[in-house]
């Protein structure tokens, strides 16, 4: 065999082995890669955070650090975190940056973030890996097809928005209610398929929706306006990084419409009623839990389907319904999964990690492995799950 052919057969071999990261002398590198800060990508932060300690990867020295979004290099582990601040300019400077730095794992956090990364990595011929979480549209972005049917260096976790579970909140709220206005931005896909099936759901229970697009923040001006001069009742916010809170909401006060966002989350923020997804700490654990076997060459993300959950829950906040001047409903107040009154909730939930239970059981190390090599052997794609996978998408393009 010649030298040559040889060493071919060597870079095929190496471009297939396992990556066991903590078996070599090379310590891995993890990006860490928001679009801005945000109290679900918080959640879901600290619970990957809380699994690296827990497993060693990082010590309370290196922890207090990274709480404070500092980069390190640790005993165990390289991280490099990257904060784009909403901004499309700096989020490709700081997957740029990744890059340059040889990072071993990308760690997106929201759509954006996500979209953004794996279109800057999708020809490489040995992409690094993207682990994304806080992200409800991988499929609609192109990321991935479903959950088994993806790119092989592809994997992360996914909450899923039941349209169907939050615009009944309107009428659980008022019950006569027959206009509501819904607000999206055209430039995020997610926002867009957010209000056709808020419309759609809408038109279903009797409501009229009235849609207005933003493209920058000042047009919500116009927007909230338009929508109150149709007869709007109310304000629904489809999935999407949305920068006007603040504005949006003291416009809402002038024209005393509750506004309803597809989180519970920004119930706490300031929004009179959030309902949706609830469990992101939940889904930061199994994304780390999907890094750490990574890293430890227990996991084959290629095999491994996308991790889908549907956790629903509302929340509604009295300080702003004060502010408009609208009256909760009793059967909203009875049904909340917590209340904000005086900037405060009964359950101690916080502003900064708005849910209950964020922190994870505690249990020896090696109690903690078999547990998550468990779950993740459950997420493990089988033949018949992607070719059931395969007829669906193929069902619907015909």
């Amino acid at each position: 065999m010649s030298r040559k052919t040889a060493l071919l057969i060597a870079l095929i071999s190496m471009s297939f082995a396992s990556a066991t990261f903590a078996q070599d002398d090379d310590k891995a590198t993890v990006a860490f890669l928001k679009w801005g800060d945000s109290s679900n990508v918080a959640l879901a932060e600290k619970a990957i955070l809380d699994m690296l300690q827990a497993y060693g990867f990082t010590n309370e020295e290196e922890r207090a650090l990274l709480n404070d979004e500092r980069s390190i290099e640790g005993e165990n582990i390289n991280i490099i975190y990257g904060d784009a601040l909403f901004d499309r300019m700096e989020a490709n400077a700081i997957i740029d940056e990744a890059i340059d730095r040889d990072a071993d794992v990308l760690v997106t956090f929201t759509t954006q973030m996500t979209q953004m990364t794996y279109y800057a990595i999708r020809d490489f011929f040995d992409p690094p890996k993207l682990i994304f979480t806080v992200t409800s549209g991988p499929y609609i972005t192109g990321v991935a097809e479903s959950s088994c049917i993806k790119p092989e260096f592809v994997i992360g976790t996914v909450p899923v928005t039941n349209y169907e579970d939050i615009v009944p909140l309107l009428l659980l709220q008022d019950p006569d209610m027959k206009v509501v206005g819904a607000i999206y931005s055209p430039a995020q896909t997610a926002s867009e398929v957010g209000v056709a099936r808020i419309t759609e759901i809408g038109e279903s229970l009797g409501l009229i929706v009235e849609a207005e697009s933003i493209t920058v923040t000042p047009d919500l001006y116009q927007a909230v306006e338009n929508l109150a001069n149709r007869g709007a009742e109310a304000i629904i916010i489809p999935i999407f990084t949305f920068q006007g809170f603040s504005l949006l909401l003291s416009l809402s006060y002038d024209y005393g419409l509750p506004v309803v966002f597809s989180a519970p989350q920004n119930a706490y923020r300031g929004g009179t009623i959030g309902g949706g997804f609830f469990g992101l700490y939940n889904q930061g654990a199994i994304a780390g839990n999907m890094l750490i076997a990574y890293l430890n060459g227990d996991l084959d993300i290629a095999k491994t389907s996308i991790y889908e959950s549907d956790d629903f829950a509302f929340a509604v906040n009295l300080d702003t319904a004060d502010l408009q001047d609208v009256e909760i409903s009793q059967a909203l107040l009875e049904g909340a999964a917590y209340i904000v009154e005086n900037g405060q909730t009964a359950q101690g939930i916080s502003a900064q990690y708005p849910e209950a239970d964020i922190t994870l059981p505690e249990m020896p190390l090696e109690a903690r492995r078999a547990a998550d090599l468990e779950f993740l052997a459950g997420l493990e794609c089988t033949p018949e799950m992607i070719a059931e996978q395969q007829a669906a998408l193929d069902a619907r393009e015909d």
